[in-house]
């Protein structure tokens, strides 16, 4: 029997990415670890469900086509100002630290380089 995070099953997280097997993993994982998740490729689908489903966490990664993760995060604090992101990437081109630094400068509350545990994501969903 896994420990899960106080409340967990109460708790709604959206999951973003463009890569349709790191989604899939990705919602798979927040499942396993006993919260609700609903899933997005893009960033505009993202807002419409976390609008719809009352999501309370999102887990985004910053480099995708299009609308990014910076922008998912910008826009969330002006309209989703209670949202907790936790903002994931491998960083591409400018690395990990430079990319992620900027999305906890832009108000990511976590940030994670993938790949990540399990566990390492369930303690950025639930820490205070």
């Amino acid at each position: 029997m896994s420990a899960q995070p106080v409340g967990a099953s109460r708790v709604k997280v959206c999951v973003i990415d463009d890569d349709p097997l790191m989604l899939q993993h990705l919602q798979d994982m927040v499942a396993g670890l006993g919260f609700e998740v609903v899933s997005a490729p893009d960033v505009n689908s993202a807002f419409e469900l976390i609008a719809a489903q009352h999501c309370e966490a999102a887990v985004v990664d910053i480099l995708m086509p299009e609308r990014d993760g910076i922008d998912f995060i910008m826009q969330a604090r002006r309209v989703h100002p209670d949202l907790r992101i936790v903002a994931i990437s491998g960083g591409g081109r400018l690395g990990a630290d430079a990319v992620l630094g900027m999305a906890a400068g832009l108000g990511a509350d976590r940030t994670l380089v993938k790949p990540f545990s399990a566990s390492e994501l369930q303690i950025a969903l639930t820490a205070a």
